[in-house]
């Protein structure tokens, strides 16, 4: 594996320095994602570790790469006119500034950005001064971004995700007590604030919430105090800790032994939980990323990485895959009209995407995927249930 992958950072290598300009009536895009390619290799290329090791930091990236290379390859098998630039963010030679500004100068037209909250604040206010449409693809933040419509988050942000999960709840639970467990923080407070003011809103029709503030020292008679020998209890964990909530499901899981159905919904980063340690429980969370994997085109992937590299492809590579090819053929068909190319259903891939204009005043703050997938775990198996 560390030898295939030492392989695709030189082949990275050489199509990040050799990326050229073709002539003609062809779209632009690029890539921006952290490959550390300047701590990778020394001024005369020569590789910086050994035959036995390879830089951890580069590997998020790299993996993004390759699902976009390989997009790029269904693209250029399809004769797409689409020219397709990497950059390396976490370049020690270029800034983030400079290669924006190479990309500009190059033509570039849409840009897909693996990068972290920081480097989209710097990204996305260039792009809006270039009107460059820059595609936000793993941060579910909006960066504070206002007033650019050439800004679209794909992985949904907080207030989209605490809004539908309410919504899950009340359609699927009517009538039902929901707990709510929470503990001190900006992300918790905002969450719960979210449930608040919706149910303050639906006041005919009003869940019955019960708020309870969770501390590291709460007991599991506790947690007991909350559940029912009668009847199924609903719960709701609302922090992105997962150690948080690893400890209440931990407990939970353990208490229903004695209880009756224990349903938990949980968070969007629940995605790096191993549900499997909580028997007993069904846990509900919300994703905007969700594939059987069934398809043709997941097949080759898996198939390929199993082969070739000797282990799974990442959600990372599917990721990759799917936002340039999705995003490729937008462009290629609808060019710089970024609304038409949102609305559009076309092209695809593995995941559906429902990307609306977000505004808090009659301006387009930004566009933001609305699309969200809830997932069921149960008896040692996901299902989706939405």
């Amino acid at each position: 594996m560390k030898k295939i992958a030492l392989f695709v950072l030189l082949a990275v290598c050489d199509i990040v320095a050799m990326a050229q300009v073709t002539a003609g009536g062809r779209h632009k895009m690029a890539i921006f994602t952290p490959l550390y390619l300047d701590d990778a290799f020394g001024a005369d290329g020569s590789y910086n570790y050994s035959d036995k090791s390879f830089p951890k930091a580069s590997i998020p990236g790299l993996e993004f790469y390759h699902g976009a290379a390989m997009a790029i390859d269904s693209l250029t098998k399809l004769n797409i006119p689409l020219d397709i630039y990497i950059y390396d963010s976490k370049s020690a030679k270029m800034t983030l500034e400079s290669q924006f500004n190479k990309a500009a100068s190059d033509g570039v037209e849409w840009i897909i950005a693996n990068c972290a909250i920081n480097e989209l604040d710097r990204l996305s206010k260039l792009a809006a001064s270039r009107k460059m449409v820059l595609i936000n693809a793993i941060v579910p933040n909006d960066g504070n971004v206002r007033n650019n419509p050439y800004f679209v988050v794909v992985n949904s942000t907080l207030p989209t995700q605490g809004e539908q999960i309410y919504a899950y709840l009340k359609k699927n639970y009517p009538g039902q007590q929901v707990i709510y467990l929470t503990r001190k923080g900006s992300s918790e407070t905002y969450l719960r604030s979210v449930f608040e003011t919706l149910n303050k809103v639906d006041r005919s029709t009003a869940m019955h919430i019960k708020f309870t503030e969770v501390k590291d020292s709460l007991s599991a008679a506790q947690i007991a105090a909350n559940l029912f020998k009668d009847r199924s209890s609903l719960f709701v964990i609302g922090s992105l800790d997962n150690s948080f909530a690893d400890k209440l499901l931990d407990q939970l899981s353990r208490l229903s032994k004695t209880y009756p159905q224990i349903t938990v919904m949980g968070m969007p980063t629940w995605d790096n939980l191993n549900f499997s340690k909580y028997k007993g429980l069904d846990l509900v969370y919300s994703t905007p990323f969700y594939s059987s994997k069934l398809d043709i085109t997941s097949r080759n992937i898996i198939s390929y990485y199993n082969s070739k590299m000797y282990a799974r492809p990442s959600d990372l590579v599917f990721r990759a895959y799917d936002l340039t090819y999705h995003f490729g053929r937008l462009l290629n068909q609808y060019g710089n009209d970024l609304a038409a190319a949102l609305a559009s259903k076309e092209y695809r891939m593995f995941y559906d995407y429902d990307i609306q204009p977000v505004s808090k005043t009659s301006k387009i703050d930004y566009y933001e995927n609305k699309k969200l997938y809830f997932l069921e775990y149960s008896n040692g198996a996901f299902k989706r249930v939405r």
